[in-house]
């Protein structure tokens, strides 16, 4: 028998791929030189990076002023790249928006002022911070931006839309080896390989934790045997899970379904994402190719991204 999504995924079937608009943040600005004071209005962020969570998300922004910071490498250009260590170094000002609800279009609506002089108006950094916020009320950075204040004409309050670069931090990544098997229904994730982690320094324990959505909504939830902290899991020999991860999952279901799979840490008492890996049956590369090849596993190393849980 040969179902519709089958068809759809044969060789000479085009599978339309998903596609990732980037956020974009509306902003003013306001500088009064007269009183020497830098004014900004977080307004809202559309397009906001709606990533699956087992929870109600809430987000906020987060902005640090960094003041008297050099744009400049050499007397050959302009700096790239501010580090985080170069903005520590500088004791800068952080600003944080109160917490709302995740959306699509994400509205803030909130008012900051700080003292910044003319002399030091030229060399003044703004980082904005998007940020998912996890069950222990912690930042999870989504989007981000750096602003030099003195970019454009600010004299009087101007509103910008500015989008967000793409943010692909480094925080490790996990290979995954999955089947599906039409005659039982059921999706396996045989094992999976985590290597060049970024871990807490008080991260204890590793695990792999894995949810089927259909249509949206949790079917299944399973998890990996949990490991030791492990130095392997940090480099380029990885860290090896070989229990599996099997999920009941009806073949009318398949193209409506994704996999959410989070690499945890636990620190202290806390169960903590390192990063997180969602694939679609439809979209994913991965996951095409395992159904164009049933009961044949499809291996693949996926860059893992930040999330709140």
């Amino acid at each position: 028998m040969m179902y519709n999504w089958m068809e759809r995924l044969s060789d000479d079937a085009e599978v339309p791929t998903a596609r990732r608009i980037p956020p974009c943040l509306s902003v003013a600005f306001e500088y009064v030189e007269a009183e020497q004071e830098f004014n900004f209005y977080i307004r809202n962020v559309t397009n906001y990076p709606m990533t699956p969570t087992l929870h109600k998300t809430e987000s906020r922004a987060v902005m640090h002023l960094v003041k008297g910071i050099s744009r400049k490498t050499s007397v050959m250009g302009w700096a790239r790249n501010i580090t985080w260590q170069d903005i520590k170094e500088k004791n800068p000002f952080t600003y944080r928006t109160l917490n709302v609800v995740r959306a699509p279009t994400t509205i803030y609506n909130e008012f900051f002022t700080c003292k910044v002089s003319p002399r030091e108006f030229k060399n003044t950094l703004l980082r904005i911070q998007i940020c998912d916020i996890d069950e222990y009320d912690q930042n999870v950075v989504v989007a981000e931006m750096d602003y030099w204040v003195n970019t454009h004409i600010i004299s009087q309050f101007t509103q910008f839309e500015l989008p967000f670069p793409p943010f692909t931090p480094d925080i490790g990544e996990i290979e995954l080896h999955m089947t599906y098997l039409p005659t039982s229904q059921r999706l396996i994730v045989h094992y999976s390989t985590v290597t060049n982690l970024k871990l807490d320094d008080a991260c204890k324990e590793i695990y792999i934790h894995g949810v089927l959505f259909v249509g949206g909504r949790q079917f299944e939830r399973h998890q990996s045997e949990v490991k030791k902290r492990a130095e392997n899991a940090c480099t380029d020999d990885g860290m090896h899970f070989t229990h599996k991860l099997i999920f009941d999952l009806d073949r009318k279901f398949v193209p409506k379904a994704e996999v959410l799979i989070h690499v945890m840490q636990v620190v202290d008492d806390k169960m903590l994402v390192v990063g997180q890996v969602t694939l679609s049956m439809l979209h994913s590369e991965q996951c095409q190719q395992m159904l164009k090849n049933l009961r044949t596993t499809i291996s693949r190393i996926h860059r893992l991204t930040p999330s709140a849980g």
